[in-house]
């Protein structure tokens, strides 16, 4: 018997609703795993005692397998890229940046225990911050800093234009004046550069002496040594230079212009940076590392 095809009219709101209560499901299995797994802690980003929400699914079969990861490793990059605060939805490595940003900034010699309240405080005001490229979490509470600077990246536009009242920036080239900003923060960015040694001298550039670039980015533990995986050519063409790998679907996303080895501190130091590696060292177990690098002050 030949299938009837729904209206539209019908099929909308029933696909619809089909989507919303798998949403709602994975939901409920989440706070459930929390749970039963005692990941219930308070948010260093948004201050209040949440579940921690764990999603093995958010790093896709592909990506493991273009990048060689064990199960083990895989489960790691998943708390990295989950953990999802249930209360304002930072992921780890957001959590982490933001405890890395307590212990540095105190407040009257203080180490407050969140972000929140510590953007509230007349030190965070001080502050000349860029965050180069959205952070969820970490932007949604610093944003109403009067000293925040915040942009993304858009193909074919120009540099330090607005999209839709968003700055548009380059790592290959900000319009930001040296010795701008006292803090720079990235998170999950360098790798897609086309030339990082290039990033990095920006970054460099428009730090103050003694100002801080602190990020995270995805150190593979299988590599000891850094490579290139893409370029672009002359024309602005892309050319792979070994298997090509997308973030965040392996095929799908931005495309790796770096694969960055357990030798990155050394690349950083090299780049003129003070380097220290919080949470580290990167292990099977453990790919959340948070990398804090300071603009020598001579």
């Amino acid at each position: 018997m030949s299938k009837i095809p729904l209206p539209p009219v019908v099929k909308r709101p029933l696909v619809t609703a089909w989507n919303e209560a798998h949403r709602v499901g994975w939901l409920l299995r989440d706070h459930a795993d929390a749970i039963l797994h005692g990941r219930v802690e308070p948010c260093s980003v948004c201050g209040r005692r949440c579940r921690m929400l764990y999603r093995r699914r958010v790093i896709p079969p592909r990506l493991v397998e273009l990048w060689g990861l064990t199960e083990r490793q895989a489960e790691a990059l998943a708390r990295k890229e989950s953990n999802d605060c249930a209360g304002c939805g930072a992921k780890l490595r957001a959590r982490r940046m933001a405890e890395v940003l307590l212990d540095l900034f105190p407040v009257a010699g203080t180490r407050l225990a969140d972000l929140r309240t510590w953007a509230g405080s007349h030190e965070a005001g001080e502050l000349r911050i860029a965050e180069i490229n959205r952070i969820d979490g970490i932007h949604e509470v610093l944003s109403n800093l009067a000293r925040f600077h915040s942009s993304e990246y858009v193909p074919n536009v120009r540099p330090g234009a607005y999209v839709s009242g968003i700055r548009n920036e380059s790592l290959m080239g900000l319009t930001y004046e040296n010795a701008r900003f006292d803090l720079v923060l990235t998170s999950e960015t360098l790798e897609h550069v086309p030339e990082l040694n290039r990033a990095l001298a920006e970054i460099r550039r428009v730090l103050v002496p003694g100002g801080l670039h602190v990020f995270t980015v995805p150190v593979s533990p299988n590599e000891a040594k850094t490579f290139p995986r893409a370029r672009l050519r002359h024309d602005g063409s892309f050319e792979g230079l070994t298997q090509e790998i997308r973030h965040p679907g392996g095929d799908v996303g931005y495309p790796v212009f770096t694969e960055l080895g357990l030798d990155f501190p050394e690349i950083l130091k090299r780049a003129g940076f003070e380097t220290e590696v919080r949470f580290g060292p990167v292990s099977d177990d453990d790919l959340a590392q948070v990398y804090v690098c300071r603009k020598p002050t001579a």
